[in-house]
């Protein structure tokens, strides 16, 4: 298994963090975008409703 740079694995913990996501279902959503099957993506994207207006 390929580990990425320290810089790259820092930035996607920090999305991670702030969607709310796994690094795994992270990894695998911007997989799925990566090779044309958009429809395989279940977090990435997802617009987030504000809870008071």
């Amino acid at each position: 298994m390929a580990r990425p740079d320290r810089l790259v694995y820092e930035i996607v913990k920090q999305e991670c963090a702030e969607r709310g996501i796994s690094m795994g279902q992270y990894v695998a959503d911007v997989l799925a975008a990566h090779v044309g099957h958009p429809e395989l993506v279940r977090e990435l994207g997802k617009e987030v409703l504000p809870l008071a207006m």
